[in-house]
């Protein structure tokens, strides 16, 4: 009889904590489901809404996506605690508590989350731009909160921390429109120096790429040849098709003989 009784107690109290739990738990797992749906569902939006917007740059978009869905998740485990009758209030002086300690033990990513908040405020550089900083370069695709991710020249995937963007010197060749172009060919000593720059002048003047030729020149001298130099403007975007361009060019023309002077030309270089 006591065994009967006891079983029926016990009964009794599973009936009860399946009955009081379970529906939380169903409940809370429920609130999760529906909150991640939430947060992908907005950032998506916002997403979108900042791409269809020229006004906002993806940098910014990127961030606002970010930002809607990290809260949309921190209201979802606010609401499945509220669940299961956890007092939020004083959870949430538990968890700044235990903010402050973390936050003296996570230092370097706190400052990197700093540095994240500064890039995306003051916009050193944009997604798509060009960046080169502490020995690696490649075109940003992404400016998270903690870190950055650039495509390196060979298409790997480089993560740099913000930090790093943000208290180090960062070369952004994209930013202007145009770059000068450095030229540079090794000519024989006893090759004229004036045929040589006329020709590779011409040649270069000929290419309607070229947007101005600042200057052209020797700029070393040694044993048994000197180095012809040229500095060119050009687009960002013909800047390496140009550089091969003219490469192939001139070595083509600085292969043909040149042409003999002319008798003006003989008279005005001897007088």
């Amino acid at each position: 009889m006591d065994l009967e009784a006891q079983w029926n107690n016990a009964a009794g109290t599973l009936v009860t904590l399946v009955t009081t739990y379970g529906l939380r738990v169903i409940g809370a797992i429920v609130i999760l489901v529906a909150g991640w749906m939430a947060a992908r569902f907005l950032y998506s939006v916002v997403e979108r809404l900042c791409q269809r917007s020229t006004h906002i740059d993806r940098t910014v978009g990127l961030f606002l996506a970010n930002s809607a869905r990290y809260l949309t998740l921190g209201f979802t485990f606010v609401a499945v605690l509220t669940t299961f009758g956890i007092a939020t209030a004083s959870f949430v002086a538990v968890l700044g508590a235990f903010g402050v300690a973390v936050g003296l033990a996570l230092q370097g990513t706190l400052s990197n989350l700093a540095a994240g908040i500064m890039l995306i405020v003051f916009r050193p550089f944009h997604v798509g731009d060009r960046i080169e900083t502490g020995g690696v370069a490649g075109t940003a695709r992404e400016v998270n909160l903690f870190y950055t991710e650039i495509d390196g020249d060979d298409n790997a995937r480089i993560v740099i921390p913000n930090g790093k963007l943000w208290g180090e010197i960062v070369r952004i060749p994209t930013r202007n429109d145009t770059a000068r172009l450095e030229l540079r060919f090794q000519r024989p000593a006893n090759d004229d120096v004036d045929t040589a720059i006329t020709r590779l002048k011409a040649l270069i003047e000929r290419d309607n790429r070229v947007v101005r030729l600042a200057d052209i020149g020797i700029d070393s001298v040694a044993d048994g040849n000197y180095v012809l130099a040229a500095h060119v403007w050009v687009k960002h975007a013909d800047q390496a098709a140009l550089r091969f361009d003219l490469n192939r060019v001139a070595k083509e023309e600085f292969d043909r003989p040149a042409a003999k002077p002319g008798p003006a030309a003989v008279e005005r270089r001897a007088g």
